[in-house]
């Protein structure tokens, strides 16, 4: 059987590998900086769904991804539970797969995806606060905590905590989905950049 990018097999597991990306910006690797692109691979699949609810699955394939790849070192103590485990939190992030497409699907006017800079970073933010009940696991893998050494996120942190970086993180990785999702934007942003 042959799996291809367009396939639901393929975009699946491109979908777990896309949320596994923003792991390299965690400690042991290190690389903050990666933090301010690694959604967008992600973010430009989910666009790109061929419906809301293939969206929904790649989003929740994407938070299982992303859980499996931070939270990697509970393997020894959960042994294969720890993918059970992943992919019924990486469900949180079903509902913003689905918020993604309908914000950057298609061509979106330039309202939605002034709506998507602000409302897709939020809806991460909700995962983040939902993930951090003590119940749940605790804040493990907060986004804006892969910036602890980076003194102008500390600046944002000291106004807003972890939850203020990790809104700046997702909005830095959605700003470049919408000039990818706007006719027009690029050559816009190139002709202010100009």
């Amino acid at each position: 059987m042959r799996v291809s990018a367009g396939s639901g097999w393929g975009r699946g597991a491109l979908a777990v590998a896309a949320g596994a990306l923003p792991a390299l910006s965690f400690p042991a690797p290190s690389l903050w900086w990666w933090a301010y692109a690694a959604l967008v691979p992600w973010l430009l699949l989910l666009r790109t769904a061929r419906s809301g609810g293939r969206a929904a699955v790649e989003g929740w394939l994407g938070g299982t991804g992303f859980l499996l790849a931070t939270h990697h070192w509970l393997a020894p103590s959960l042994h294969v539970f720890v993918v059970v485990v992943a992919a019924l939190m990486g469900l949180l992030w079903a509902p913003w797969g689905w918020l993604v497409r309908r914000l950057l699907g298609g061509a979106p006017a330039p309202g939605r995806a002034v709506a998507a800079v602000v409302l897709v970073p939020s809806a991460w933010l909700a995962i983040e606060l939902v993930r951090s009940w003590e119940y749940l696991g605790g804040p493990w893998a907060l986004l804006g905590a892969s910036q602890w050494q980076v003194p102008p996120a500390l600046r944002l942190a000291s106004l807003g905590g972890v939850w203020l970086v990790t809104l700046w993180v997702v909005a830095a990785n959605t700003a470049p989905a919408v000039l990818v999702a706007v006719p027009g934007a690029r050559r816009a942003a190139a002709a202010a950049a100009a």
